[in-house]
């Protein structure tokens, strides 16, 4: 018997999380390298921005751009992972960061979470700075 799919939240543990500022409609949480409980470290990099609409537990949207396998969620916990689109020569990062550097990709992934409402809300702005946001703490993380 299957078990019901029920949509991911918010990590409750923040411990390694980095609140990005996007304004007040969203809140997305960056995580530098997160290894899932139980999972024996590899070589595998596993950064993770994870956004929620401001007020709600529900994750709307995941980004995992790992070294190896890096892809997206819709609504995790609901819908199945989609591979990332990685152009020749781009990091997984840089091409997560393509969604929030042209917002109307991002609105548009909003959208498909039936978030719609917030899609429209939010300034290209404040996306763009969040993108500047998590640029930054993951460039902090790597060190020089």
């Amino acid at each position: 018997m299957e078990r019901p799919r029920i949509q991911q939240k918010m990590p409750e543990d923040r411990s390694g999380w980095h609140r990005i500022d996007a304004g007040p409609h969203l809140e997305i949480l960056f995580h530098p390298n997160r290894l899932p409980a139980g999972r024996e470290p590899d070589q595998i990099e596993r950064p993770s921005i994870v956004v929620a609409i401001a007020g709600k537990r529900e994750q709307a949207l995941r980004f995992d751009p790992f070294s190896m396998g890096a892809h997206y969620h819709i609504r995790p916990g609901l819908a199945d992972q989609i591979p990332l689109p990685i152009a020749e020569g781009q990091s997984p990062l840089d091409a997560t960061m393509t969604f929030f550097e042209k917002p109307l990709r991002f609105r548009g992934l909003l959208a498909l979470a039936e978030e719609d409402e917030v899609a429209s809300g939010f300034r290209d702005e404040e996306l763009r700075n969040a993108a500047a946001q998590i640029r930054d703490f993951s460039a902090a993380h790597k060190g020089p």
